[in-house]
């Protein structure tokens, strides 16, 4: 990235951040860190490993496990990334001609 494109953005983005309320910062972490699981989970299955995320789990806990700064991080998703021993159960997708519209 450009000096010049890292300082706009920058110089627009900190005062965002810095007066954004704490459900805000989190909703915006949810988003991104869910972003990069599911990034993660597409590389993990590319080179042959099967992913599972988890999103029920006890996030005040697993912060305190890995020793988290709560104020500066969000457990946003547990990632498990292995070989699986068995064939995963088929799922439905319904067809775009019935989700999707244009006006």
């Amino acid at each position: 990235m450009p000096a010049d494109v890292k300082e706009k953005q920058m110089a627009a983005l900190t005062p965002y951040y810095a007066n954004s309320p704490r459900e805000e910062l989190e909703r915006v972490a949810l988003i991104d860190g869910s972003l990069v699981a599911m990034q993660l989970m597409l590389v993990a299955r590319a080179y042959g490993y099967d992913t599972n995320p988890i999103g029920g789990f006890e996030r005040e806990k697993v912060a305190e496990a890995f020793d988290m700064d709560i104020e500066r991080y969000v457990p946003v998703m547990i990632v498990s990334i292995g070989k699986a021993t068995d064939s995963g159960y088929g799922s439905y997708r319904l067809s775009t001609d019935e989700t999707v519209f244009w006006k």
